[in-house]
């Protein structure tokens, strides 16, 4: 008989149990294995980063930009495709043959209309990509429809449609997303190199000749590919670095919050939305107790970093929803969209004792700052967001004067006096 096993199943189990436990462990182990296998770690991280590259901008600044730019590019298309087709109208009065090149212009004017209110009434994350795939498409539509009409050389040597490519690629900058730039060029090259591809497998290139458009060069042909894919990688090139721009204009560069114009801009928005749902918005104005007196007593280096570890606290503290901002050198207005004056004057006071908290490097020791706060609410403060901020501000210089590290809101209304018999 084989040697006993010194140690089993606590549960009281037959040893014969154990290669029972083997298989499971085993089985485990493979469900387990991408964890350490390299090439499927490596497929995750890919995935991980693919997901964050095509995941949708959550900074409002950037939102909005790309939402104006979509109406810009809408505009500029209609611009184009009118002036186009002046151009084209011109051309075709002197031939007989107009029927086809009337009917692209007209279409044309009503797609560049169409798209014009898709991009105003629709503010979808989708929409930039729709417009920038139907822009494409319909040039490589238009491209095709030359093939249709029996004009090969009109498909693969039309001057006039295939610069339209450049105009998609170029204006697609205005949407601050490379990304975007990148598959307008990258769709414009495989869609044209298809309908190449179709036309030369339909047709022998070098025999065809077109009094309008030429003989075909194969060199010509390459480098007109090859001017267009450069221009795609200039044009998101400059989209990407134009979403930098955006990002420093609207962006404080001490504290990493929002600057006054942007959150004013997006305070005007919430507002708006306040306004039609009548829901109420707060505003809480925060300012740094004796900031001055800490900074001359540890340096204008530690108030920085002070300000810096308050900003980073106070954005994490507050809701997805709720907008921040530096408003001044030593203040920040917090917004509280849907939010009543007073749960905002309590949400504001733990916001106040938990700034009040966050450890301050200075002097060789760890110091504490607290903070005065004002509160103010729409539309009981103002019917517009300067008359609400300027509530909060009065309100805070009262909680300043009272003594500083407290919250100060509108006055609580008086208790009704019950009415007494004669």
């Amino acid at each position: 008989m084989g040697p006993v096993p010194t140690s089993g199943p606590r549960d009281g189990r037959h040893p014969m149990w154990w290669p029972h436990r083997d298989i499971v462990l085993r089985r485990a182990a493979q469900r387990n294995a991408w964890q350490t296998c390299p090439e499927l770690s490596f497929f995750q991280k890919l995935a991980v980063r693919l997901r964050a590259l095509l995941s949708a901008d959550t900074d409002q600044a950037l939102v909005r930009a790309r939402t104006d730019g979509e109406k810009l590019i809408g505009v500029l298309r209609i611009a184009f495709v009118l002036i186009f087709s002046f151009i084209a109208l011109v051309e075709i009065s002197t031939r007989g043959s107009w029927r086809f090149e009337a009917m692209l212009i007209g279409a044309s004017v009503l797609y560049g209309v169409g798209m014009l209110v898709l991009a105003v009434r629709v503010p979808g994350s989708w929409v930039p990509w729709l417009i920038t795939a139907v822009d494409v498409t319909l040039v490589s539509a238009a491209l095709a429809a030359y093939v249709v009409d029996g004009n090969p050389l009109g498909a693969i040597n039309n001057r006039v449609y295939f610069d339209t490519y450049f105009f998609v690629v170029i204006t697609s900058t205005l949407r601050y997303d490379w990304r975007l730039s990148a598959f307008a060029a990258l769709l414009a090259l495989g869609e044209f190199v298809g309908l190449t591809a179709y036309v030369s497998r339909h047709w022998n290139l070098n025999e065809l000749q077109s009094p309008t458009h030429g003989p075909f060069s194969p060199i010509g042909h390459a480098l007109r590919l090859f001017i267009l894919a450069a221009v795609g990688a200039s044009s998101a090139a400059v989209a990407r670095w134009a979403r930098h721009l955006r990002l420093m204009v609207g962006t404080d560069h001490l504290t990493g919050l929002s600057q006054r114009l942007p959150f004013f801009e997006r305070l005007e928005e919430e507002l708006g939305r306040a306004s039609s749902s009548r829901a109420t918005l707060s505003v809480a104005l925060f300012d740094v107790d004796e900031f001055k007196k800490f900074n001359d007593t540890f340096g204008h280096l530690a108030g920085d970093r002070a300000l810096q570890l308050l900003a980073a606290r106070l954005r994490k503290s507050v809701r997805t929803t709720d907008l921040v901002a530096r408003y001044g050198g030593e203040e920040f207005v917090v917004a509280f969209p849907r939010m009543d004056v007073e749960r905002a004057l309590r949400r504001a006071d733990e916001l106040r004792l938990e700034l009040s908290t966050v450890p301050l490097p200075a002097g060789g020791a760890v110091q504490h700052l607290t903070l005065s706060v004002g509160v103010a609410s729409w539309p009981a403060d103002g019917e517009s967001f300067e008359a609400v901020l300027g509530s909060a501000d009065q309100r805070l210089y009262a909680a300043k004067n009272a003594g500083r590290n407290q919250v100060i809101g509108p006055p609580s209304p008086p208790p009704e006096r019950q009415r007494t018999g004669s």
